[in-house]
């Protein structure tokens, strides 16, 4: 099988390519068609295996989501597989898939699974924070690559509860068996499936990870007490800011204490990283000279050129720079 490097949501073809050859094969993969916040969502995904290589293991599957939503919490999944190899015998399974513990490794990488898909598809164009969640049925498959037996379906249920926010952002979902892992020896040993946009509504705010937005930051979840590169984009898509095609831009940031009191940091110059994108690595609680027990609720920056004259900001507090939820 190809081995896809899904890194952005245009190579989408590349896997749909790829599931041509292979012998896993995701036969859908479907959605709600509205989905709610605050609601528990299922996603019902038909998988079938071919039998014409030896590979063993337990059924694994992946799929992104937003961090927030804590989906490790809440998700439950159970799949039906019809002519699963189970002992040298062919077996109808109902099986439960639980959330894979970080000692379990994906094997040719050795990485917890979980980075593993992280490193072999990335975050398949999000830019806001999500994560893999990696799910293991509890029945050992034992493929003998005979190529006599009929193919294995499974069934697949997954549930598990939105967030509170309006939200937008890419999934997909990885299957492989454990023991192969993304091993290449043979075909059709692991496969991601079509990415699908996802949007989530009934909620508030609007979390939109599809598109690139003009502040970001690395890593996308911190805290106030870690190092931080606050990153800023002068042109998205020929939309350019006031400070488009400036070689010095500054970075000019407040942040609000616990008790109300509102702090300013040093405007600083920011480092060029690109024709029209700047960086600047702060450690917060030292940028606004607050100290290590100070409790930062908020912060929020904003762009300038030398003088002053051109300023690129969101509101009249200017663009907000949130810390993880816990």
């Amino acid at each position: 099988m190809r081995k896809n490097r899904f890194i952005t949501i245009f190579l989408a073809l590349a896997a749909v390519a790829a599931m041509v050859f292979s012998c896993i094969e995701f036969k859908s993969v479907i959605w709600p068609s509205d989905p709610k916040a605050n609601s528990e969502m299922e996603v019902t995904i038909q998988v079938q295996l071919v039998p014409e290589t030896e590979h063993n293991g337990h059924f694994l599957l992946a799929f992104v989501a937003p961090k927030s939503w804590k989906v490790s919490e809440t998700v439950q999944a159970t799949y039906s597989a019809t002519n699963a190899q189970v002992g040298g015998q062919l077996i109808t399974i109902t099986d439960e898939a639980m959330v894979l513990a970080n000692d379990y490794t994906e094997p040719t990488t050795t990485m917890p699974y979980s980075s593993a898909m992280l490193s072999q598809y990335g975050v398949l164009g999000n830019t806001g924070p999500v994560e893999w969640i990696v799910l293991r049925g509890t029945t050992y498959l034992n493929l003998d690559g005979s190529g006599t037996h009929p193919t294995t379906t499974a069934d697949v249920k997954v549930k598990f509860k939105t967030g509170p926010n309006n939200i937008k952002f890419f999934s997909a979902f990885v299957t492989c068996l454990s023991d192969n892992g993304f091993n290449t020896d043979h075909d059709g040993e692991f496969i991601i499936s079509d990415t699908q946009m996802i949007k989530v509504t009934g909620g508030s705010g609007n979390d939109d990870f599809t598109v690139l937005h003009y502040v970001s930051t690395t890593p996308q979840t911190f805290r106030y007490g870690d190092y931080v590169s606050i990153e800023f984009v002068s042109s998205i898509d020929g939309n350019d800011t006031a400070l488009y095609g400036e070689s010095q831009v500054y970075l000019n940031a407040t942040c609000t204490l616990a008790d109300g009191t509102v702090k300013e940091g040093p405007k600083t110059l920011m480092t060029r990283s690109g024709d029209e994108t700047y960086f600047k690595y702060i450690y917060p609680k030292s940028f606004f000279g607050v100290g290590q027990n100070a409790e930062i609720v908020d912060m929020h920056v904003w762009f300038t050129n030398a003088d002053g004259s051109k300023v690129v900001t969101d509101g009249t507090e200017g663009f907000e720079v949130s810390q993880a939820s816990e």
